[in-house]
């Protein structure tokens, strides 16, 4: 039984390793490896939403079917039962003659009854709800339930909890390797947001580092579209959409359509002048299921007071200010109690940075 879990751990790894080649968006990433006599036979993994699923890719990989008879099936995530763009993996599997399935983790789309269906066939099913499989698919997992964004707030600050000096100089806090890091978490994620005084002080791109690999879209609130026309952040590599306000400075809203960029109007709200609850609804009905956070101090602040985090990452510099700008500067808690308390909390060392990651 011990080698048998030690070899179910390291096929499924290696399926794990070729689900994270792409990011099918707004599909789940997942990947798919036959085993027939210990040896891989076969394997695969989802590319694109609409195109073939990881199951049958890996399938049609095996050139000599009969190899599937009595083959084992590695798979990240519950194979689908229903039809889609593509028709349901469970009839692939079962018409492929495979009878032993090991499924990373339960698909929590209420439509995939796949595991049910394998049984119902004849198939010897096993779960290994593996953490690093259900993560891998987090942020679909939330926007299946919620119709919303997973969101990730990425901060990078000092030992005393600032992100600028007094002057607003933030280049650079962290050091090398965290910014290679943050920079390729980019690709894992349909968007990257930042607020106007970020884009104003920063001009950053928020492109992706990795050759050849897609930009993110771009999502920038600005409640008055005070965008320069110029910032780089609005160069046409990438989607670009702007959350604004009623507010909004008319003859620039057209400026900014004729290049190709999104206005979405939405409601004012007091604590963040754009209302953040209705822009991630209408983010979730764009297929944007994953968003990362990348400043500044006023977002952070109304996203962690109404409690729309799922999952946070401070790079903590070992430095201090003694003064600046404050990583949160909202009205905050009175007692110890009601502190925030993040949770399932990894620490990682890079180089003198410490990443403190966390869910809320």
């Amino acid at each position: 039984m011990k080698t048998e879990k030690i070899n179910d751990q390291k096929f499924m790894s290696l399926a794990l390793k070729l689900a994270k080649k792409s990011n099918p968006s707004p599909n789940p990433r997942v990947g798919a490896i036959i085993v027939k006599d210990g040896k891989i036979i076969g394997k695969g993994y989802h590319k694109a939403a609409g195109e073939a699923h990881a199951e049958v890719v890996a399938i049609n990989s095996v050139r000599d079917k009969n190899e599937l008879k009595n083959a084992i099936l590695y798979v990240t995530l519950e194979p689908c039962s229903h039809y889609g763009r593509q028709p349901p993996c469970t009839d692939a599997i079962i018409s492929a003659g495979i009878k032993n399935v090991i499924i990373g983790c339960e698909d929590q789309n209420p439509k995939v009854e796949g595991i049910e269906k394998l049984k119902q066939a004849g198939c010897d099913v096993k779960m290994l709800n593996d953490q690093e499989c259900h993560e891998l698919n987090e942020a679909f997992f939330n926007w299946i339930k919620t119709g919303k964004p997973f969101v990730m707030l990425k901060l990078a600050m000092t030992l005393d909890g600032r992100i600028a000096t007094k002057t607003g100089d933030s280049k650079y806090i962290s050091n090398s390797q965290s910014r290679a890091l943050s920079y390729a978490w980019r690709d894992n994620f349909d968007g990257i947001m930042v607020g106007i005084k970020t884009v104003l002080v920063d001009n950053p791109r928020l492109t992706s580092r990795a050759p050849g690999a897609a930009n993110p879209t771009r999502i920038i609130v600005d409640s008055k579209l005070r965008i320069p026309l110029t910032s780089q952040v609005l160069e046409q590599n990438a989607r670009r959409i702007i959350a604004t306000t009623d507010k909004y400075d008319k003859e620039k809203k057209k400026q900014l359509e004729s290049l190709g960029v999104e206005i979405l109007v939405l409601k004012e709200e007091k604590t963040y002048y754009v209302d953040l609850k209705q822009l991630f609804d209408e983010l979730g009905k764009r297929n944007i299921i994953s968003l990362m956070v990348e400043g500044g101090a006023e977002l952070a602040t109304a996203l962690l007071e109404q409690k729309l985090i799922n999952k946070a990452a401070f790079f903590i510099a070992a430095k201090i200010l003694g003064s600046g700008k404050n990583a949160f500067d909202g009205s905050g808690v009175e007692r110890m109690d009601d502190a925030l308390q993040l949770k399932n909390v990894s620490i990682r060392k890079l180089g003198e940075d410490v990443l403190v990651m966390g869910y809320f």
